[in-house]
């Protein structure tokens, strides 16, 4: 077989490859480039090369995956497109879209016209996962999930000269909206897989969340505007889904969500195609309830809206596509909120180099001459920008974890920048059997496979075989027979048709009645995780569907909300087995003890226990603080939750009302402790290591570089270093995981100060992330399953696990290596 790739080798964005194989050729997806530096389009000339098409396979409705079909599908007319149902429908919103850019645009001749998209519509062939198919003579075709966005597919095609894994976009991890990858024991001899993110490891998912969510806070109590612009497909869902949770749990409040762009269109498909969506999410959405908006979260669809959006002054969320700032609505937004000095804009996902969400980011490293050009026009940036990890990309460590299930003897590495996919490939050629190729642009490969991996069958041996139409009728005859001779075994849609009919040719029609029917039956079930997937429920689970059964997690939510709604709590955890609901609020020590006659009431209705997480938000805490000294240069706020005190520390003398203090009690059950600066200084000072000889000292670039080469053969080094001023000058601050850590070498930053001329100290903030992160990374690694993400403790240093299948023997030596690598406790 020959691979040649047309684009997306050695960078983001066109990817095309194109598999010469059994004497057929077949076009692995068929991108564009947004940079325009670059031509927008692949290498279409090695397909004429080699003999036009005769099959294009697309794994998923990106622009940089599907950008440029339109154009070789009108030169190859005959060529049949598969791809998923979901991406299909994706497709069409996403290549009109752009169609409607580009005629829109000055001076700019499109690249297809509507025409060509309708054709190329017209020769979609849609499967579901896990079903194979006959794509041409010989050479078979599977998509499984590959995670990333809705029904987005990696796909596995076997010819007689050996096997094909394509992974397109994949993530492993799951969203809000979809789960994560779902591939068998497959046995490629040719892998070719994504390498976006090949060069890093994702920071904690739930603590960027977390992030968000806080920013929308202070948002909210700055009366500011966040513009999030988000990628139109599959970014922009999961924001919604992740800021409607938190509005319906009361953890962020009185703040308008606005929608805007493609992302109402995208949010369409989603609404029609639920079993291509989380068990969550499409089991919701089959029951009727809306799943993105509600009176909170508005859809915009005319520019009086807009415009009212920009002038109000009430504070507001506005997420709107392009999610790189290089069109649609988010550059309207940004034009204004840029400007704003109690804007923030928040980027969330892949910025390509010449973006202007890349140039945006770039700012962050500058505290003068902020300026951003945005449709032509210089705008001064006095906004908050930060950056929230959302990526649906996976990680090194997943791209491998992958790559090591499937074992290829063959491996390519593609969809990433040259730097990444170098040192990626590098790497990943000490740790595998395979052969491993970084390819280029305009590449060709021969690979001569002689003795072709054998391939596992997914075998049907029993079938029914009757003519007779499948309906409410006879499902149940189904239903026994399945269950008398799979079990519970898991089939698709077009699997339980060829079990019932015998015969492979299904049409779509029956597909989508029979899909209803298994739907809407009592005698089949979708997995929990895939919901195109279907099983035969038990005797018992039928005859449990019309007797007296226990509350599901959902009705028990909807109780709790009942009885307890007036309390603003702002998390009710259920634990099922216990039969017991911990509510969280931010401040529980303020609760109205009229709660307690509600718990007894709960108690009595459905005899589960209610208890109060005695934990304070800090977070809250935060806020409110700024809230009420929203005048006032704060320089510091330390927790003392053992104590229940808060010590605030300003930056000037002031003169703090008794009132504030008073509320502040009122509202939280802690005390506010104020200390001015000046005596903070005299102890930072103290904490300064001075240098002796004041004569010479180093730029101060050399003198950070100095810092690291240093540090070099350290066992812990520091992940920040900032110049600072003081009373006494300027000095060089190092930021370890914490300051115990960074305590650790005292001396050697006495040498480093004599070395440099530069005063220096040890900060004494702790690095909360990368300690939650390697609290998570050792739970996997010693097979700890965690009930929920870690908690941190500020105050004391401290994380909580909460480990499901260990006891606390097993879990010392864990907690050895923990605490010598963070200096923080470990609890559980």
């Amino acid at each position: 077989m020959n691979i040649s790739f047309l684009g997306g080798a050695n960078e983001v964005g066109g990817s095309c490859i194109l598999i010469s194989v059994s004497n057929k050729n077949i076009l692995l997806d068929c991108g564009i480039r947004q940079s325009s530096s670059k031509d927008p389009l692949p290498d279409f000339k090695t397909i004429q090369d080699k003999g036009g098409l005769d099959a294009i396979i697309i794994s998923h409705a990106h622009m940089d995956h599907i950008g440029s079909l339109p154009i070789i599908s009108k030169e190859y007319p005959f060529a049949k497109i598969y791809t998923t149902i979901m991406t299909k429908d994706l497709m069409k919103v996403l290549l009109y879209d752009s169609l409607k850019i580009m005629n829109n645009r000055e001076l700019e001749i499109p690249l297809y016209a509507e025409a060509d998209v309708e054709n190329m519509m017209n020769r979609i062939v849609a499967i579901n996962y896990m079903r194979e198919i006959e794509i041409l003579k010989g050479i078979k075709l599977t998509f499984h999930i590959a995670g990333h966005i809705a029904g987005a597919a990696c796909s596995y095609i076997i010819s007689n000269e050996g096997t094909i894994f394509y992974s397109g976009d994949f993530s492993i991890f799951s969203q809000k909206t979809i789960d994560g990858l779902k591939v068998p024991k497959l046995r490629p001899d040719v892998a070719i897989f994504e390498t976006t993110y090949g060069d890093r490891l994702h920071s904690n998912r739930e603590v960027e969340e977390q992030r968000l969510l806080d920013f929308i806070r202070e948002c909210e109590v700055n009366k500011g505007k966040i513009l999030i612009p988000a990628f139109a497909l599959g970014r922009a869902q999961e924001i919604l889904l992740i800021i409607k949770k938190a509005l319906n749990k009361n953890i962020i409040k009185n703040i308008k969500v606005y929608v805007d762009g493609m992302i109402k269109d995208i949010n369409r498909v989603y609404k029609i195609n639920p079993l291509y969506l989380k068990n969550s999410l499409g089991k919701k959405i089959l029951k009727g309830v809306e799943p993105f908006y509600d009176d909170n979260i508005i859809p915009v669809d005319n520019k009086e809206l807009r415009n009212k959006i920009l002038e109000e002054k009430e504070p507001c969320v506005i997420v709107s596509s392009s999610g790189m700032l290089t069109g649609g609505y988010s550059q309207y937004y940004a034009e204004k909120i840029a400007s704003m000095e109690n804007g923030y804009i928040i980027m969330t996902g892949y910025q390509d180099e010449e973006s202007p969400g890349r140039k945006l980011l770039n700012l962050l490293d500058k505290d003068e001459d902020r300026v951003i050009e945005i449709n032509g026009k210089l705008i001064p940036v006095n906004c908050n920008v930060e950056k929230v990890g959302l990526s649906a990309h996976s990680d090194k460590s997943e791209i491998k974890s992958l790559i090591n299930l499937l074992t290829p003897n063959n491996i390519f590495m593609v969809h990433g920048n040259e730097e990444i996919v170098k040192s990626f490939t590098k790497e990943l050629f000490k740790e595998v059997r395979g052969r491993v190729y970084a390819p280029e642009c305009g590449e060709s490969y021969d690979i001569n496979i002689k003795n072709p991996r054998k391939q596992l069958k997914r075998q049907i041996k029993r079938i029914i075989g009757i003519n007779d139409i499948l309906d409410e009728s006879n499902i149940k005859k189904l239903w026994e027979f399945i269950f008398e001779n799979y079990g519970e075994r898991l089939f698709t849609i077009e699997e339980l048709i060829y079990i019932w009919y015998g015969d492979n040719k299904i049409k779509s029609i029956d597909i989508d009645r029979i899909e209803k029917l298994v739907l809407n039956s009592v005698y089949f079930d979708n997995d929990m995780r895939r919901l195109f997937l279907f099983k035969c429920k038990t005797i018992d689970e039928v005859e449990e569907e019309t007797k007296e059964r226990e509350l599901k997690p959902n009705e028990i939510n909807e109780i709790v909300k009942k009885y307890f709604n007036e309390f603003h709590f702002k998390k009710a955890s259920i634990m099922y087995e216990e039969k017991k609901i911990i509510l969280s609020f931010d401040f529980p020590y303020t609760v109205n003890k009229t709660i307690y006659d509600s718990i007894e009431n709960f108690k009595e209705k459905i005899n589960w226990k209610v208890e109060i997480n005695p934990s304070v938000n800090i977070n809250a805490v935060n806020v409110l603080i700024r809230e009420l000294f929203y005048d006032v240069s704060i320089k510091k706020i330390s927790y003392r939750m053992e104590d229940k005190k808060i010590q605030l520390i300003l930056n000037s003398q002031y003169n703090c009302n008794g009132s504030i203090l008073k509320e502040f009690k009122e509202k939280t059950g802690l005390d506010l402790l104020i200390q001015n600066s000046v005596e903070i200084d005299n102890e930072l000072n103290n904490s300064i290591i001075e240098v002796k000889n004041k004569i010479f000292r180093m730029e101060q670039n050399q003198a950070l570089n100095f810092i690291d080469d240093a540090f070099k053969e350290e066992e812990f080094k520091p992940y920040k270093k900032s110049v600072k001023s003081s009373g006494e000058g300027k000095y060089i601050e190092l930021f370890f995981i914490t300051s115990s850590i960074g305590n650790k070498y005292k001396e050697k930053l006495k040498s480093l100060v004599e070395n440099t001329g530069w005063n220096m100290s040890i900060s004494h903030s702790a690095n909360q992330n990368e300690i939650i992160n390697f609290a998570v990374m050792l739970c996997k690694k010693n097979d700890i399953i965690l009930k929920r993400n870690p908690s941190f403790n500020s105050s004391n240093l401290s994380v909580l696990l909460k480990p499901e299948n260990k006891d606390a023997n097993e879990l010392k030596p864990i907690k050895e290596e923990f605490e010598y690598k963070t200096g923080c406790v470990l609890n559980w």
